[in-house]
């Protein structure tokens, strides 16, 4: 047997919820199941057998995940852990702040560290609501490996990119796995200067309306939208 796109794109229907923002979500899910089926070795699966592309069970599984880790909220978490007293204690003994000054960074530090990792996510999820529309295929069910979004060109071949938030948040094991691929690699900003990567997109993500005020506007109405959800 092999993968049938027919019946991958009947699965993925059957999870479709038919949202405005899902629109074009089954298509996706069906190229990123093709590119699987092409590039096997791509396949990133926790468990012990990965499901097989060329049967109804492994697609459903497949699908599962796909649409689950779509829905998947991205705003911050709550932190989860108690601040280490002696942290005040620098705080106030290092930099003169106050008790409770001292007190107040602390929870401030902590949700800013759950807001800083989400952004990673925000950002592939505002790449997604505008390169979709453009023929790109989001991993949001996180099992591909080395790749964020994916594409195909016209003569059957494929684009790959991987998205970081930063040009330091990349380890070596990842470096490592893109090291002797077709894998592009762009990132958002530059952590030494502040400044934004937006001109230096692949040259396939020029000119349909990627920028830092749209990712900003993204951002602001996906975080509204899941506050009243979350919260």
């Amino acid at each position: 047997m092999s993968f049938n796109q027919v019946q991958a794109q009947e699965i993925a229907m059957s999870y479709c919820e038919g949202l405005p923002t899902e629109q074009g979500l089954a298509s996706a899910f069906v190229g990123v199941c093709l590119f699987l089926s092409e590039n096997p070795e791509r396949l990133s699966w926790r468990g012990n057998v990965p499901p097989d592309l060329a049967t109804k069970d492994g697609l459903e599984k497949l699908a599962k995940k796909y649409f689950a880790g779509y829905r998947r909220s991205d705003f911050p978490a709550q932190p989860g852990t108690i601040p280490d007293q002696m942290v005040s204690i620098v705080l106030q003994v290092a930099y003169g702040y106050s008790t409770q000054d001292s007190e107040r960074i602390k929870v401030e530090h902590q949700q800013s560290m759950c807001a800083e990792n989400c952004v990673g996510a925000l950002l592939e999820r505002y790449l997604d609501s505008v390169l979709r529309q453009h023929g790109w295929y989001w991993r949001c069910g996180e099992f591909v490996k080395a790749v964020d979004f994916i594409k195909r060109n016209a003569n059957g071949s494929w684009v790959t990119l991987q998205v970081k938030n930063r040009d330091n948040t990349e380890n070596s094991s990842s470096s490592a796995i893109r090291s002797g691929t077709q894998i592009q690699k762009w990132f958002r900003s530059f952590s030494k200067t502040g400044k934004t990567n937006w001109e230096n997109v692949p040259s396939v993500m020029k000119n349909i309306g990627l920028s830092e005020e749209g990712f900003i506007s993204f951002t602001k109405l996906y975080l509204d939208s899941q506050r009243k959800i979350v919260i």
